[in-house]
């Protein structure tokens, strides 16, 4: 099996800032709001495997794709 592309970065520095701004609204809205916990839990989930997307620079949903913003721009990998 060739495993030269696994976990190959694939997010860029602007798809980071943009996941990042996300993670913010899902974490902080749902602790300056009255929302359920199950709802609160969904949030925190989805804002922590953004948070680990950012970390790695790696996105499993892009590689399925074929799409990497390594560079800034959307392109086709």
């Amino acid at each position: 099996m060739d495993h030269s592309h696994f976990l190959e970065k694939n997010v860029g520095w602007i798809d980071r800032m943009v996941r990042i701004i996300i993670i913010a609204i899902l974490w902080i809205w749902p602790l300056t709001t009255s929302l359920s916990i199950f709802t609160t839990v969904v949030m925190a989930a989805l804002g922590g495997i953004l948070f680990s997307t950012v970390i790695a620079q790696y996105c499993p949903l892009w590689a399925m794709l074929g799409v990497s913003t390594l560079k800034g721009n959307l392109h086709s990998s």
